[in-house]
């Protein structure tokens, strides 16, 4: 019975799991608006990639207007955080 309920309790975990978005995907109006920033500063990494968050914040004040809005509007920056940064 402990190894039913163990294999019971690890397939919840594993199917709750999957049904989380991956915390690293950007939004698609982000995919859209920073395609030529990830191309130029993180293409060595997928979109989806974990490293591809940090690779961008590394990429900092050299991307586009388009992109820092665009990561405003998708709540992955605030605004106060993108004038900070950014001087926008």
């Amino acid at each position: 019975m402990h190894s039913k309920t163990l294999l019971s309790l690890s397939t919840i975990v594993t199917l709750g799991l999957l049904t989380l978005p991956c915390a690293a995907e950007y939004t698609p109006a982000v995919m859209k608006a920073c395609r030529n920033d990830f191309k130029k500063f993180c293409g060595e990494y997928a979109p989806q990639d974990p490293g591809v968050r940090q690779c961008m914040d590394g990429a900092g004040r050299s991307l586009t207007k388009l992109c820092v809005n665009a990561l405003i509007e998708a709540g992955e920056i605030t605004r106060a955080r993108a004038q900070q940064r950014w001087k926008r």
